[in-house]
């Protein structure tokens, strides 16, 4: 083998190594929902004002955290399990993906198909002015 050969093979295998790594780190593994989830929202402060009125929501460490329409509070992962998108919200009194239009009640069942595989849901206790939502 010349240098002009050994060089190719080199470029050639050094392109295969970047290309496997490249292609191995950029998939589109899907996001894990928050796990540990355990915090406390100060109702009076204004970052939370729309838990002051029913059917308002917050996010915060990617959990959705929702008032009810009958006024009391919820929370789930805001990570979809459809496809592991960064994109679940609240409205109309149930939890919604706004990329697939996957949707989800209060426990976190599944409403259609892009909901099928359920959503992680979180407890929630009031005390006061201080909600605190946890796993």
């Amino acid at each position: 083998m010349n240098r002009k050969e050994f060089l190719a093979q080199l470029g050639l295998g050094a392109a295969f190594v970047l290309t496997a790594s490249c292609l191995g780190s950029c998939s589109s593994d899907e996001i894990a929902s928050p796990s540990g989830v355990d915090f406390t929202l100060d109702l009076n402060d204004p970052a939370n004002a729309a838990l002051s009125n029913n059917g308002g929501f917050i996010i915060n460490n990617r959990v959705v955290v929702a008032r009810t329409n009958a006024g009391s509070y919820v929370a789930a992962t805001q990570v979809c399990s459809h496809e592991g998108n960064v994109a679940v919200t609240y409205s109309n009194d149930e939890f919604f993906c706004t990329v697939h239009g996957a949707r989800f009640d209060q426990k976190g069942d599944g409403l259609n198909s892009f909901g099928s595989k359920g959503l992680t849901v979180y407890k929630t206790s009031l005390n006061g002015s201080t909600l605190r939502v946890f796993a």
